[in-house]
């Protein structure tokens, strides 16, 4: 009997181009629209077995991405083991400028300068270097994030010592790509210190409202360790925290009760800020912000 009568998804493990396994004789084009297969791109599948996230798409979209094209950006950083990227975001790729490509639905593609040092093999293609996929995720606007996150992105790659400073600044110095001048600045607005993505837009939009704000500041009673703050503008004895949904889940509440009620003791006063504000209406975040500080100052 032809080996395509037995074609199960026991002989794929990952994503494989269609018309591919139908030339090899792996299956019949009734199998591949009749069988137990997703359809990821355009001619390309996944057994349904396998769990979809965004590291698979990213396997399966280098499979019919065109020559020469450098998987990068947020997608590069999510198999790296940042996930910046949610399943079905678009995945990221730069391509070199003499380069024609075919757009491809569910990706997003740039075509610009690329180096020999930009770039190394991932799988069968290839990956942005540490720098390179920084520098395109500061730099790429068209995918619409904020200044804010994208610095968040930044300090989450710096806090884990993924991406040092002196070397990204040495990076993107000489460099005249698009949206240049925002990486610079995103670099210049950055810290390692931050410890989660919101954390760090809180204080970027602070930041931009012209308000200084100092991160991951430890509060003592003398030599008492009473607690750390997300934020903190020591000469005004405000704290300003961000409160994700884990605020809200088991015990979390009562102890962030206590080590505020502890902090506060010692005449802090904070701003509490939630999900919805954040990024509902970030400025009006900033001034509830200001109009804290100026009471206190």
């Amino acid at each position: 009997m032809p080996r395509n009568q037995y074609a199960t998804t026991c002989e794929f493990s990952g994503p494989f181009v269609g018309s591919r396994a139908v030339s090899e004789g792996d299956l019949t084009r009734a199998q591949l629209r009749s069988g137990p297969y997703n359809r990821l791109f355009q001619d390309v599948y996944v057994p349904v077995g396998i769990p979809r996230d965004h590291e698979l798409r990213c396997k399966a979209a280098l499979l019919v991405a065109p020559e020469g094209a450098v998987l990068t950006g947020c997608s590069a950083a999510t198999v790296r083991g940042f996930p910046f990227s949610l399943e079905n975001d678009p995945v990221e790729f730069v391509v070199p400028e003499a380069r024609g490509f075919h757009s491809l639905s569910g990706t997003h593609f740039r075509r610009t300068r690329l180096l020999g040092q930009d770039f190394e093999p991932w799988r069968d293609g290839l990956i942005a270097t540490p720098s390179r996929m920084t520098m395109d995720i500061l730099t790429d606007t068209r995918l619409r994030r904020s200044f804010p996150r994208v610095v968040g992105f930044l300090d989450m790659l710096l806090h884990a010592g993924f991406i040092d400073g002196a070397t990204l600044d040495a990076y993107l110095r000489p460099r005249h790509d698009n949206g240049i001048v925002r990486a610079r600045q995103a670099l210049a607005f950055s810290d390692g210190r931050a410890e989660s993505i919101p954390e760090s837009e809180v204080r970027v939009w602070l930041r931009l409202g012209d308000i200084e704000a100092e991160p991951q500041v430890e509060v003592f009673d003398g030599t008492r360790f009473l607690g750390r703050l997300d934020l903190a503008i020591r000469e005004a004895k405000l704290a300003i925290e961000y409160d994700g949904a884990w605020h809200l889940e088991g015990e979390q509440p009562r102890l962030d009760a206590r080590r505020r009620a502890l902090i506060e003791a010692e005449g802090w006063e904070f701003v509490v800020i939630a999900k919805e504000e954040l990024y509902t209406d970030p400025r009006a975040m900033v001034r509830r912000v200001r109009a804290a500080l100026n009471s206190r100052v």
